[in-house]
């Protein structure tokens, strides 16, 4: 502050201090803005950019829109004021951030954002420009809407359910004045009521628990639960509500989770939803939103190219999807089915859900086509169908291991299990247990993350944290060293410790930071980064060839138990590089010793064109490391390649003598693997190799030049899996 600045605030304070005095007052304090200006340092004159689509055939005028945004670090600074303009009104205009997570350096990694729009007119688009302009003022502070104002405009919700003779209800309207009458949102549990946002714009609370039915079975078996979305007008009257009513069969404890067949009704003011006849199986869950009052039909559709620089997901190639692809996705699904899910995640071969998104994701990661939008939503409702939800009724939240370190969902029967796991054994299903969907972590997709983290709907968190959880109640409890939560030993596949871990490194990045399941994950991935680097990274003599050795299940040329599977690894080695994009350093040493396995399969020949490592054959379905069962590993991968390949040594890679000896005699520069397959094992290296460029290994750029000049390449275009690129 200046000196005749400091003058100016002086006379200006001392003048209310009189007047006040005078009344018997203490004056307030003049806020340093007033003479300063706004304090521009750190400002960021365009973050992001956005679109607000209008999918309905009216005009949506002065509506307030809310969605997710995931922010670059150091983009987005909390004390900053944060606002939107539109090219037909570029002044600053307000926005509502709600936010949930912050990277290290303190900046904003997730938010909600909802700001009021003044028209977006019908089928048509609104650009918006997201920026930072000075610090948020001191006296900011705007009364949020309230549970009250919300009860008093209204609103109501009810969802009723028919079951053998039976009526089962959970009453919105009643929970949220019995919330009221006990003091308020914050002054119960957070397993009846938890906010969620909080502001003048948009309000959202948790509510639900047990269904209430008759008084002689207290311990139904279903919850249902309501995220109430209540949105107000610059006036502070609440115009109109998003209710998402989520029904559940998952409670780990208490009553037997069977099957259930019911009718369901769902009331929202004039809104009204049925489902007849539904069978809701065991462990499985489904939501259905309605809106009180008008839907808006917005859609936010962001800038994917900047969500990909968040690192939040991968960087993928400029692939766009065919038209008459995103004409034919499915919008939605019948509750209870499966979608684009396999039915039995176990089956062999490539499925849609494999990869470090799945084909429904990825789609709209490559695009932010709202056709690819509601398709990516159907699938991650579709997939609550399938039974890996347990949910803690004494916490309200998805099971913890380090609440129940003897937990296992496997093998209820074994005899051998300790008295302190059968005692924590889940509450088994006895009859009517069927389900036409299994699910299997060595081929289950992400799930929840990119649609919470673009809409910032709690359901979508919750389905990732489900799917988190699962992955240690499926484990027996010592191999996963009870409460520790490691994976090594737990998982019996490498593709199921990849897909594992990119899915605990997803729950533990999206989940808020205030939210106990966020220290949760973290620590578990703390734990098995530890194990990790205990077992390999301080043993490396003993695991010469940078992989996982200790999974040699294949039979190679007539030896069994002395193979791997490369892709498998290759997929091992990506989950470990994103668990480090994600944030969680503790892994980047172990990921960049694995990626010597990729970088070496493509370059390994180099120095050795008649003996090395060929890279037409980095594609290999299966690699012998050790010549028999038992004895030591080999110790190069030259030795690896001779005793897979034999009848490949000897010839110069990629020689027309070398492609003469294999079986599909391609063409010079083609790998093998099926490499016109956008799933193709080729495809499946693809993410490592670019993580190794990202990292800067040693041969990491011959690697990526050969392989992105190879002669045969898959069309990503409506398969974008795979399609991942070094981010630089």
């Amino acid at each position: 502050m200046s000196p005749e600045q400091k003058k100016r605030y002086d006379q200006q304070q001392n003048f209310l201090n009189y007047v006040y005095e005078k009344s018997g007052l203490t004056a307030p304090k003049v806020p340093y803005s007033v003479f300063l200006g706004p304090d521009t340092r750190g400002d960021n004159p365009e973050i992001t950019r956005v679109t607000v689509r209008n999918r309905s055939d009216n005009a949506a005028s002065y509506q307030v829109v809310t969605y997710g945004q995931v922010f670059k670090k150091g983009d987005y600074l909390p004390e900053k004021q944060l606002y939107y303009s539109t090219p037909s009104n570029p002044s600053n205009q307000g926005v509502q951030a709600d936010i949930k997570s912050y990277y290290d350096d303190g900046s904003v990694k997730h938010a909600i954002l909802s700001f009021q729009l003044d028209k977006v007119p019908a089928q048509g688009d609104l650009p918006i420009k997201l920026f930072t302009n000075g610090n948020v003022p001191e006296d900011s502070q705007v009364a949020p809407i309230s549970i009250s104002r919300l009860l008093s405009s209204g609103f109501d919700a009810k969802l009723t359910i028919q079951h053998d003779g039976h009526a089962l209800t959970q009453n919105a309207r009643e929970l949220l004045q019995t919330i009221v009458d006990r003091g308020g949102c914050d002054a119960v549990a957070d397993k009846i009521c938890k906010t969620w946002l909080s502001g003048a714009r948009t309000s959202e609370w948790i509510i639900g628990g047990r269904m209430q039915g008759a008084q002689s079975d207290p311990d139904n078996q279903l919850g249902a639960y309501f995220h109430i979305r209540a949105h107000a007008s610059y006036s502070g009257r609440v115009t109109n509500a998003r209710v998402d009513t989520v029904v559940e069969n998952d409670f780990t404890y208490g009553k037997t989770a069977g099957n259930l067949t019911y009718n369901a009704t769902i009331n929202v003011g004039e809104s009204h939803f049925e489902a007849q006849d539904l069978t809701h199986y065991n462990h499985a869950r489904w939501h259905k939103v309605l809106w009180w009052g008008s839907d808006p039909s917005l859609y936010v559709q962001p800038d994917m190219q900047y969500v990909q620089a968040t690192k939040a997901i991968p960087k993928y190639a400029d692939v766009k999807p065919e038209q008459a692809y995103l004409d034919g996705l499915a919008a939605s699904y019948p509750l209870m089915t499966n979608g684009a899910q396999t039915k039995y995640m176990g089956d062999v071969g490539a499925q849609d859900g494999i990869g470090p998104l799945p084909r429904w994701t990825s789609t709209y990661a490559v695009s932010g086509d709202p056709r690819a939008f509601d398709h990516m939503l159907a699938n991650d409702n579709a997939v609550g169908s399938y039974g890996f939800h347990f949910r803690d009724a004494k916490t309200g939240s998805p099971i913890k291991i380090t609440d129940y370190p003897y937990i296992t969902v496997v093998a209820r029967r074994d005899q051998s299990w300790s008295p302190q796991t059968r005692e924590q054994l889940y509450t088994d299903c006895s009859t009517d247990c069927d389900s036409p969907y299994s699910f299997e972590l060595a081929h289950h997709p992400s799930i929840g993350f990119l649609p919470y983290l673009v809409t910032g709907d709690y359901y979508y968190l919750e389905e990732l944290q489900f799917a988190a959880s699962y992955i240690e109640l499926s484990a027996n409890p010592g191999y996963r060293d009870y409460a520790n939560g490691r994976l090594r030993r737990a998982a019996q596949q490498v593709r199921q410790q990849a897909w594992s871990l990119r899915t605990l490194a997803q729950a533990a990045y999206a989940t808020p930071d205030a939210d106990p399941m966020h220290s949760y994950f973290t620590g578990l991935l703390a734990n098995i980064a530890a194990d990790y680097d205990s077992h390999y990274l301080q043993n490396q003599d003993e695991h010469p060839l940078h992989i996982l050795d200790d999974y040699t299940n294949y039979t190679v040329q007539g030896e069994a138990w002395t193979g791997v599977a490369p892709w498998q690894e290759d997929f091992f080695a990506w989950a470990t590089s994103y668990a480090t994009d994600l944030g969680f350093s503790e892994f980047e040493p172990f990921a960049q010793w694995l990626l010597e396995f990729q970088v070496g399969r493509m370059t390994n020949w180099i120095d050795k064109p008649d003996s090395g490592f060929c890279w037409l054959k980095a594609g290999v379905y299966k690699l012998q490391i050790r010549p028999t069962r038992g004895a030591d590993y080999f110790s190069t991968l030259d030795e690896a390649y001779k005793a897979t390949m034999p009848q490949m040594v000897g010839f110069d890679c990629d020689s027309q003598s070398y492609r003469n000896h294999l079986n599909d005699r391609p063409q010079a520069n083609e790998m093998t693997g099926y490499p016109d397959s956008p799933a193709g094992y080729p495809s499946n290296l693809q993410p490592a190799l670019a993580a190794s460029v990202d990292r800067g290994l040693d041969k990491s750029q011959k690697a990526w030049e050969l392989f992105d000049t190879r002669a045969v390449q898959p069309r990503y275009n409506n398969y974008s899996n795979w399609a991942i690129i070094p981010r630089h």
